[in-house]
């Protein structure tokens, strides 16, 4: 699924979870499609983790970060671990580290396989 500045790349098996990535930049305009292609992803995820990997997102707006907040919401009433990889130095994380919720959403550096 692409849309003008965000792709987002089909699920994928890593380390036993559901990975699904992210690449471009997360705003008004896009956070619709991010927050459905959470959705979607939370309705096919067979395990209890679902990762979305976002160390290819350059802009992460308030806009995003809501539409990770409501994804998380969604992840937790289906009883799915919903985890964010992005670096420090990723936009993403900056955005996230600023707005305080790296540890409300569960912000990890790599991917690693679950406990």
């Amino acid at each position: 699924m692409v849309g003008e500045l965000l792709e987002v790349k089909p699920l994928r098996d890593v380390s036993g979870a559901r990975l699904l990535g992210l690449v471009g930049e997360v705003d008004l305009s896009t956070a619709p499609t991010l927050e459905k292609a959470i959705g979607t992803a939370l309705g096919e995820v067979d395990g209890k983790k679902l990762i979305l990997d976002m160390t290819g997102v350059t802009f992460l707006a308030s806009a995003g970060m809501s539409a990770l907040i409501a994804g998380r919401e969604q992840a937790v009433a289906k009883g799915v671990e919903m985890v964010i990889v992005a670096t420090p130095t990723g936009a993403a994380y900056r955005s996230l580290e600023i707005a305080g919720l790296i540890e409300v959403l569960s912000v990890q550096q790599e991917v690693t396989p679950p406990v």
